[in-house]
């Protein structure tokens, strides 16, 4: 086992160069060229300002009301997926609606069951549904054969997506299970979903919806059986939904066009070289970088934390905040949130976290969006988040990464997020 697993960290290390090309591409880079133009090969489209949800409750709630108010069908991705007390009103809003004839397909990452959060007290795995007429399917399932290709272990179904009858979908970092939506009592991880009544954004999601499940299941489904809602919506942004194989681009055309700001939530930050230098050409174009991230304490997750500070300083010159304690020094849930903000108009949203998982190892979904009016309402939000943040010094990095950093750990989040 030792040996397998000293192979496939060879394997993607020799393809992490490749994977993060995009990072050195002095096209994406450049701040002269439009990010529109850079854009151009990512599906364009105008989307409404969304609903915005950072309270797993909350979004729970909603999620509920748009299953039990649905009519035709509904498409949902999630990466990790599991029953728990507070989220059995969802999952039995979903088999009533399977079971007064609403067509629910429903696809789930492989490692759903093996999850390493607190749901992993609660959770109960949602075969269950199929019993109901919902149409489940597993991306990559683990099992002993995977073991002949090591990257169908590594690689994973991150999305989380949600159609709903053409008309509203969803896009964003939480999960469906008992840590992102039904902990409650400040126990939910801190993170984000969006809501959006947009047949457009719609369409383009529900056409990323059947492409993978077809990839993936033996019950193919066509992509017409799947109407686009006639209903009007006030679409007045421009954006541009990103798929996975432009991810890292996308990221990179960000990046180069800022000229003032750059906000960065990136979860887990485990950048490659490629990745790194693409932030520090950001800093000698004058633009001022921000992470913000948390500090994972379970153990393993927090000892790779603390080996990334001292580089991820270094080598981007960028300023790094640790979100971990409130004003109070009151520890908070973990940040799971993954945003990107660049001069105050363009936000990044969706499933990618900024780190080389999300640009190489990972089926993911982004939505670029330009609109100041939503950039201030994140803005003010990580704004509040930070008042209890603690800003690293390079010196401080070093300290941490010689006294809790552990390189195995490091490695473990980089490859496996």
């Amino acid at each position: 086992m030792k040996r397998f697993w000293v192979i496939t960290s060879i394997f993607l290390l020799l393809c992490s160069c490749t994977s993060t090309r995009a990072f050195t591409s002095s096209r994406l880079l450049s701040p002269e060229i439009a990010l529109e133009e850079k854009l151009s090969s990512a599906s364009s489209l105008s989307v409404p300002m969304p609903e915005v949800f950072f309270d797993g409750s909350a979004w729970l709630d909603r999620f509920t009301q748009l299953v039990e108010e649905s009519d035709d069908y509904i498409l949902i991705s999630t990466f990790l997926g599991s029953d728990a007390p507070a989220l059995e009103k969802l999952y039995r809003a979903i088999m009533d609606a399977a079971e007064r004839g609403v067509r629910v397909y429903f696809i789930i990452d492989g490692i759903s069951s093996l999850d390493m959060t607190a749901s992993k007290q609660y959770m109960t795995p949602l075969y269950f549904l199929r019993s109901s007429g919902v149409h489940l399917v597993e991306y990559n399932p683990v099992s002993v054969t995977h073991l002949i290709n090591p990257a169908t272990i590594i690689h994973r179904d991150h999305v989380k997506m949600l159609v709903v009858d053409g008309l509203y979908c969803a896009i964003g970092g939480m999960n469906m299970n008992y840590i992102s939506l039904g902990a409650g009592e400040g126990k939910t991880q801190r993170d984000s979903m969006y809501l959006f009544k947009s047949p457009s954004l719609a369409s383009l999601l529900s056409d990323e919806f059947v492409s993978m499940w077809n990839d993936i299941s033996m019950e193919e489904i066509e992509r017409d059986d799947f109407a686009v809602s006639e209903a009007d919506a006030d679409e007045s942004f421009q954006a541009w939904l990103v798929p996975t194989e432009e991810t890292a681009g996308m990221f990179a055309s960000v990046i180069g066009s800022a000229k003032e700001k750059l906000l960065i939530l990136p979860y887990l930050p485990a950048l490659d070289g490629n990745m790194k230098s693409a932030l520090q050409e950001a800093s000698r174009h004058g633009v001022d970088v921000d992470i913000i991230m948390p500090v994972d304490l379970r153990g393993y997750a927090a000892s790779g934390i603390y080996s990334a500070l001292p580089s991820l300083i270094a080598d981007t010159s960028s300023d790094v905040f640790l979100s971990v304690f409130d004003e109070n020094g009151i520890e908070l849930p973990l940040l799971h949130e993954k945003l990107m903000i660049a001069d105050s108009r363009y936000v990044v949203i969706g499933s990618a976290n900024f780190n080389f998982r999300s640009m190489a190892l990972s089926e993911e979904l982004s939505l670029v969006i330009d609109s100041p009016q939503l950039a201030a309402l994140l803005e003010e939000h990580v704004r509040t988040m930070m008042k209890g943040s603690e800003k690293i010094s390079y010196e401080e990095a070093i300290q941490l990464k010689e006294t809790e950093g552990n390189v195995l750990a490091y490695l473990f989040m980089y490859f496996g997020g």
